[in-house]
């Protein structure tokens, strides 16, 4: 058992599981969204722990993880369905801490392996996670922000959710397909930010995959 989970690529659960959220959070109920979305949240951290796996950096973000998790759940066993700024914060604080270590790992390697490319994958998607938690907290700040979210979605904390998760994506990927729009001064150079940065990753990260990978062809062969 152990050898098989040697086996699998670090990085593919952490991948299988920010697939299933983007997948499957339009589909949710409104009843049950909110648990559902919280489950699939919890399963990023937990599978989080084991994918920014750095030794150097275990503890803390172990530390950061559990924190993480009473944070959001004890803001739901409370009672308070609506958006808990600190929640939010501490969840994007983790965002960017996991973003760091896989980062940090993918430029120390020297070789392309599958844990590699998935890593890179991985990076990507949680960077359109961590935006939508700047975009939640920007709503929540300046309502009214981003103009094209449906008000239903505004009360319903699954909808919201899904809405921001999508202009997330649109705005990492530079889609820009024009149904939720940024109007306010803070969020148009946040979602400029997050198009740009988007573009320069996978500028930056393919052309060190592909040098990795012509450095490793050219070595000698015994």
């Amino acid at each position: 058992m152990r050898s098989l989970t040697h086996k699998i690529p670090r990085n593919a659960s952490l991948l299988v599981v920010l697939i299933v959220l983007i997948l499957v959070s339009p589909l949710v109920s409104e009843e049950s969204g909110w648990f559902l979305g919280e489950l699939m949240f919890d399963a990023i951290l937990l599978a989080g722990v084991y994918s920014a796996a750095d030794d150097r950096l275990r503890w803390p973000f172990l530390v950061l993880t559990a924190v993480t998790l009473a944070v959001r759940w004890g803001e739901l066993l409370l009672g308070i369905r609506g958006f808990n700024t600190g929640a939010l914060t501490l969840t994007l604080a983790w965002l960017v801490y996991a973003i760091t270590i896989i980062v940090g790992d993918l430029f120390r390697r020297r070789e392309v392996t599958v844990d590699t490319i998935l890593g890179a994958m991985v990076t990507y998607l949680l960077i359109a996670v961590a935006f939508m938690f700047v975009f939640q907290l920007l709503e929540i700040v300046s309502p009214g922000a981003l103009s094209g979210i449906p008000e239903e979605a505004r009360q319903s904390r699954a909808r919201l959710v899904d809405g921001l998760m999508y202009f997330s994506l649109v705005c990492l990927t530079t889609m820009g397909y024009g149904d939720i729009v940024p109007v306010s001064g803070l969020a148009r150079p946040l979602a400029v930010l997050e198009g740009v940065i988007g573009q320069l990753y996978l500028a930056v990260m393919i052309a060190r995959l592909v040098g990795l990978h012509i450095a490793e062809q050219s070595m000698p062969r015994d």
